[in-house]
């Protein structure tokens, strides 16, 4: 399970950002480097990604917060290509529809690597 570290990331920047000076600045920063992000990514990131990115796992049969720990490198990665993605109004287009999840291949950043986790999470279930 993620620990639900993607969630505490982000209640914690909502945090800093509405309390502006509420925490040291360089706290935040370390902090986000130990996670592997960079603090500017987080504070360009677009909001509502969080959402967005947790809708499209579940297009793609990933629970966000059942994914096993080997896979959290890869959900930091795709959590930062949706934070910045420019293809916000396919996306959203994409969640009114009931197309398949092979349409978001079309433009999603992140359709290989939610593939790739849907995949390892079958096989896993398999064992």
């Amino acid at each position: 399970m993620t620990d639900h570290w993607l969630a505490r990331v982000f209640a914690r920047l909502s945090r800093w950002r509405s309390e502006a000076r509420g925490e040291d600045p360089r706290a935040l920063e370390q902090s986000l480097r130990e996670l592997g992000l960079d603090p500017l990514d987080m504070s360009t990131a677009r909001a509502g990604s969080e959402q967005d990115l947790r809708r499209m796992m579940r297009r793609f049969g990933i629970d966000p917060d059942a994914l096993p720990a080997n896979w959290l490198a890869s959900l930091r990665d795709a959590e930062r290509a949706c934070a910045h993605c420019l293809e916000v109004g396919r996306c959203r287009r994409f969640f009114a529809s009931d197309d398949s999840r092979e349409a978001a291949h079309g433009f999603c950043p992140n359709a290989e690597i939610f593939e790739a986790m849907a995949e390892g999470l079958r096989g896993a279930g398999e064992r």
